[in-house]
């Protein structure tokens, strides 16, 4: 017996998704364009379902490639002022630190004790000066899980935006942007959603589109499809760019992607989040549980609302880095981030999967 528990790297996309785009690879992309209009609505039913997770309009949803392009929208298309500081979390992901760092703001920074965060921390971290807190809702590697409605009530206080890299919650563990108040988001869709690898989804408030500097390809403005559809007299220059966050998705799109994320949305609409994160939390507490019997380092809190879907574990005897790759090679599918060994199952994880993981790891610290 072995065990998938990567989803925090990868997730595995899902067969209602596989079968959807394979049927699009071979009954429809092969056709060009006689054919292509059967799939383009797969992208406004994603961006419904997507709507739908983040509890949002459509109009606040735009598709990306990945969470790093999500991120650049917003610090590539702030006005930055002499003197703006964005807080950044020390451990956090590069990609989220990267794109602030490329602007001239001050970066401030949040220290990582015990593998998390404290509210305290953050809280010194934030003055009048502060811009922006770019926050990652669960930490990469040691699964600590941000309380976002506090970080956002200090935020806010001083007239800070809040963007949130989500990569490694959505899909797993609720959000509603309708009552956790952050401003931007961002998310890869290959990793929790089990959606396709170069898709994902990027959210900002309303109110924000008008000041943000979104790039926009041919079909980001109103009425650009007019030449191609209404004839003589509509190719014209003069458009204005959509007020929608989808301005920012340009020309021609991953039409095969949105095929595929539209099913693995509509699977995890299905399901209901609420009933994937109770699954999850089952198994990562028997994970915890196990992995402490067995002399392992628990590496942050999972008590309370700090769990999240990733368990990162060291243990006294064994190096994690070759201890991971052992485990791999054996068939139990860890990654090793950090330092750690990070295991990850969702809701499609069979329990057997976690007892076999666990014996494996008692096997090898013997």
């Amino acid at each position: 017996m072995t065990a998938y528990l990567d989803y925090a790297g990868m997730g595995k996309l899902r067969p209602r998704a596989v079968a959807a785009m394979q049927e699009a690879l071979v009954d429809v992309l092969p056709h060009g364009s006689a054919e292509v209009g059967r799939i383009f609505p797969a992208r406004r039913r994603a961006r419904a379902l997507a709507a739908g997770l983040l509890d949002c309009s459509t109009d606040e949803i735009a598709f990306v490639t990945n969470t790093s392009t999500g991120l650049h929208l917003v610090a590539d298309g702030l006005d930055w002022r002499a003197g703006d500081e964005v807080v950044v979390f020390d451990r956090d992901f590069p990609a989220n630190v990267h794109p602030w760092r490329m602007h001239d703001v001050r970066l401030v920074w949040v220290p990582m004790r015990d593998g998390g965060y404290r509210m305290e921390d953050v809280e010194a971290a934030i003055s009048p000066a502060t811009r922006l807190v770019a926050v990652s809702h669960v930490n990469f590697a040691t699964g600590f899980r941000v309380d976002l409605d506090a970080v956002c009530a200090l935020a806010h206080r001083v007239g800070a935006l809040v963007s949130v890299d989500a990569v490694q919650s959505l899909g797993v563990l609720p959000l509603s942007v309708a009552d956790t108040p952050v401003d931007f988001l961002a998310a890869g869709a290959h990793k929790w959603l089990c959606g396709p690898v170069g898709t994902g989804i990027f959210f900002s408030r309303r109110e924000h589109l008008p000041h943000l500097r979104l790039p926009g390809g041919w079909f980001g403005f109103e009425g650009a499809n007019d030449m191609l559809t209404k004839g003589a007299g509509h190719f014209r220059y003069d458009l204005s760019p959509l007020p929608t966050a989808a301005r920012a998705e340009g020309g021609m799109y991953n039409v095969l992607g949105m095929v595929g994320l539209a099913e693995t949305l509509a699977e995890l609409s299905e399901v209901g989040i609420p009933a994937i994160a109770e699954r999850v939390r089952h198994l990562t507490q028997r994970l915890c549980d196990g992995l402490r019997s067995a002399g392992c380092a628990i590496s942050a809190s999972t008590g309370g609302d700090d769990w999240s879907g990733i368990v990162g574990f060291t243990h006294p005897t064994r190096e994690s880095v070759p201890f991971a790759q052992e485990l791999v090679a054996a068939g139990y599918h860890v990654s090793h981030p950090d330092g750690l060994v990070r295991v990850a199952p969702h809701h499609w994880t069979d329990e057997a999967e976690v007892d076999a993981f666990l014996r494996a790891i008692t096997l090898r610290i013997r």
